[in-house]
Order: C-alpha cells, then sequence, then structure tokens
C-alpha cells in the first residue's frame, strides 16, 4: 500500500507575525514533533519547495506579489490589520505555497497515496490583489489552478471546513464551473461573507455552496451537514480531484472561534471525504492546513485525520443526530437554494 505524504519543515517556522500574534510559529512546532512520531510504514515526510513567481500568479496580481516580496526588508509590516509580515515571511509564504504543490504533484505522480500539506501562513482568506485574515497568499487556490494547468484536471471539489469563511477561495473559482467549492464556516463571522445565497456568477453559478453554521455547532451539526448538503453535492459533481482547506478553529478548545468539533468529528469529516475521493478521484486528495490556534486542539486534530488517511472505515454513526434536528430549516433552504442548479 502506498504511504500517505506529510510536508512538513522547521522553514515555516520563520514567519513571526509577533509574539502576541494567533498564527505563532508554535502551531507548526507542535506538528513538527507529531511528524517525527509518525509510522514510516504509512507516511513520508515530503519535503517543500519554494514556488515560483509564476505559481503564485495563477491567482496574484503582480503588483501585489511584489508588494509582498517588498516586506522582507522591514521586521514587521502590516499589510492589513491581521497580516503581518516579517523579514522571512514572503520565502516562508512560497515555501507554503510549494509544499502544497510538491504534495498535488506527488499524489498525481502516484508516489503518494494522500496527503496533508502542514504549512503556514493560512491561505483561505487571500484575494488576488491583497492580504486578509493572516493570509498572504492563496495556497489551495494555486494548487487548484495547477491541477488544471499541469495535468488538465476539469472537476476539482474545495472543501472547507474552517471556522472562518474561505472569501479569497471563493472569489477565485466564483465563475469558475470546474471548481465546485464548499464551505461550512461560522455565521456570521469574519470575514463577514458565505451567505446561502453566494453560488456563483456566470459559468459558475451554481457552483459554489455555502453552509452558514450559528455557532456553537459540533459534530453531531457537521455530520448532518456533511451527509445532508456535502456529498450529495460532490456525488454529483464527480470531482477528479478533492482538496481540502483544513482548518482545526471548529474545536471547541479554540479561542477564535464559537464551535464545538472535537478530533473525533475532523476524523469523521476526513474519511467521508476519503470516501468521495476512492469512489470519484481515483484516492486523489490532498489537505493543507488552514486555522487552528489551540496547540493541543490542532496537533490532537491533526493526529485523527492523518489516521484518516490511512483508515477508511467509517464508524462515526453516533455522531449523526436525528432527521429533525435545528438545523433542517437551514439545510432546507440551502437545498432549495440550489436545486434549479440540480
Amino acid at each position: 500500500m502506498t504511504r500517505s505524504a506529510v510536508v512538513v519543515d522547521r522553514d515555516y517556522l520563520k514567519h513571526d507575525p509577533g509574539e502576541f500574534h494567533p498564527e505563532r510559529p508554535e502551531r507548526i512546532r507542535v506538528l513538527l514533533d507529531l511528524a517525527e512520531r509518525l509510522d514510516s510504514d504509512k507516511f513520508h515526510i515530503l519535503p517543500p519547495k519554494s514556488a515560483t513567481r509564476s505559481d503564485i500568479e495563477l491567482c496574484h496580481q503582480p503588483d501585489y506579489i511584489t508588494l509582498v516580496e517588498s516586506t522582507a526588508k522591514a521586521n514587521h509590516y502590516a499589510l492589513d490589520g491581521d497580516t503581518i509580515t516579517s523579514r522571512d515571511s514572503f520565502a516562508v509564504g512560497l515555501l507554503a505555497v510549494g509544499g502544497f504543490l510538491r504534495l498535488l504533484d506527488s499524489i498525481a505522480a502516484r508516489e503518494s497515496r494522500n496527503g496533508f500539506a502542514l504549512v503556514r501562513p493560512p491561505g483561505h482568506h487571500a484575494l488576488s490583489d491583497h492580504a486578509m485574515g493572516f493570509c498572504l497568499f492563496n495556497t489551495i487556490a494555486i494548487g487548484a489552478e495547477h491541477l488544471k494547468r499541469a495535468y488538465g484536471a476539469k472537476k476539482i471539489l474545495i472543501m472547507d471546513w474552517d471556522v472562518h469563511h474561505g472569501n479569497g477561495t471563493q472569489a477565485a473559482f466564483y465563475d469558475d464551473a470546474s471548481v465546485l467549492f464548499i464551505s461550512t464556516h461560522q455565521y456570521p463571522y469574519y470575514p463577514g461573507s458565505g451567505a446561502v445565497n453566494e453560488v456563483g456568477v456566470d459559468a459558475g453559478e451554481g457552483y459554489t455552496i455555502n453552509v452558514p453554521l450559528p455557532a456553537g455547532c459540533a459534530d453531531a451539526e457537521y455530520m448532518r451537514v456533511f451527509q445532508d448538503i456535502v456529498i450529495p453535492a460532490a456525488e454529483k459533481f464527480e470531482p477528479e480531484w478533492i482538496l481540502v482547506s483544513a482548518g482545526f478553529d471548529p474545536h471547541r478548545r479554540d479561542p477564535l472561534g464559537g464551535m464545538g468539533v472535537t478530533e473525533k468529528g475532523f476524523g469523521a469529516m476526513a474519511r467521508m471525504l476519503l470516501q468521495l475521493a476512492d469512489r470519484y478521484a481515483g484516492g486523489r486528495i490532498g489537505l493543507l492546513l488552514e486555522g487552528g490556534y489551540d496547540l493541543t486542539a490542532l496537533r490532537n486534530s491533526v493526529a485523527a485525520v492523518l489516521d484518516a488517511l490511512q483508515q477508511r472505515k467509517n464508524n462515526d454513526d453516533d455522531l449523526l443526530p436525528p432527521a429533525s434536528d435545528e438545523l433542517q430549516p437551514l439545510l432546507r433552504r440551502i437545498r432549495q437554494v440550489h436545486e434549479k442548479y440540480s
């Protein structure tokens, strides 16, 4: 059995947005410790390589890339109120994108069964021409464009389970029918986007599905959303690749979120997506670290997802709530909005 790949590297520690910033280097330090303990019969560590400027230009404006590059001249530079760079941040941003592209290339070549890129900074808020929400470059969006251009992928599912809406990823593919973007997120919450009626435009209309959840949702609610919305939409789409913006800030311990997901919940979501990948995408699935700011929750949740990468069997039925749970009005509304695209 081909091993799963894990991309992680000590150089990801070098991005330093400041001593009290939530997106701190310790997030990678705990994952480096985790990676050192992985079973080498099941996992291999894939060293990253830096993305090229042309890679970044797949999703970002040249002037914006130049701006981020110029921040290497300052100890700290505020690209926005939340997104702070240090002298090494541009280089680390290139390494984050390049690490994910390396993972996708390894999966495409069948050198790896699947994989998880444990990189920072995160990316799903970054827009084509500016930074947002701790994010410099939109790594998962660049990854999807890379799959289209390098491998001719025509159907890519991006699942974003971060507690914050992936507005940058949505914007990148809002008029693009080749990418189905599905986001579960706390709402209303930063960045304020991700309403049910945001469905895409032109050729992409119907290919953006937002599931704006109230605070307090936990494993059972997420399992219901996956069962009722995510899995049926993905089955209809029949993706050739599945990419996951795996943020762990919906965890019940996370200081920036208001959700109640546990390690078991994250593992269950991963297994459901892995089963989809096996049915439709030849097993091709790559996960990318986004948020997650409680170090214990982050480490344990990543460990649960890594275990899922090698364990396909789903024993998570006990997480499902009864069909009459309080989410049903929201789920009915989502189905009603999207039924005309069926």
